[in-house]
């Protein structure tokens, strides 16, 4: 009866180590996981500070562009007179746009090493709520924009089967704060 004690001491300490390796095998592989996931998410934010911070540089809207001569043009009636979202007539792309709001409708996939990302850009005037010191979006124009870029791709998702996580990163501009 001895021996089959030792035996059974031997395949007790062999389930031990194996479960002790699968545990460790797993979080090796989730370590792993984590660490792409946390380079594609660099790759995400830095690609959507790109479009925010072209956006930036342009002029806030189509109205407020350079005439001719290189003067600043300001609309006669603010924010009335300002312009409808969107791309103007002649604006093909980003290298073409002139004005903020010109990437209201913008999209795009883009592959960087490899990895296909959609990217999809909003701009929406917004509204300002005193009463509760919150923005809603305007039905009409005012001195407020936002613009959101929507960022996502087939290797980022929140579980794996599930639908791609939607990565969003979003500013507000002011008219009187160029």
């Amino acid at each position: 009866m001895s021996g089959y004690s030792e035996v059974l001491y031997v395949i007790f300490a062999m389930v031990i180590v194996s479960t002790m390796a699968l545990n460790a095998n797993r979080v090796i592989q989730v370590n792993n996981v984590s660490m792409i996931e946390g380079q594609l998410e660099g790759q995400v934010i830095a690609y959507a500070q790109d479009i925010i911070e072209e956006s930036r540089a342009l002029a806030f809207d189509e109205e407020t562009t350079d005439d001719a001569s290189g003067n600043s043009v300001v609309p006669v009636y603010i924010p009335g007179g300002f312009s409808t979202l969107g791309k103007d007539t002649g604006e093909s792309g980003r290298t073409t746009f002139d004005d903020f709001d010109d990437f209201n409708g913008f999209s795009e996939t883009k592959n960087f090493n490899g990895v296909d990302y959609l990217i999809t850009v909003e701009v929406q005037y917004l509204n300002h709520s005193s009463e509760y010191n919150t923005f809603s979006t305007a039905a009409g124009k005012s001195t407020l924009k936002q613009i959101t870029v929507n960022v996502e791709s087939d290797y980022l998702k929140k579980n794996p089967g599930s639908e791609n996580t939607n990565y969003n990163f979003s500013f507000i501009r002011s008219y009187y704060a160029d």
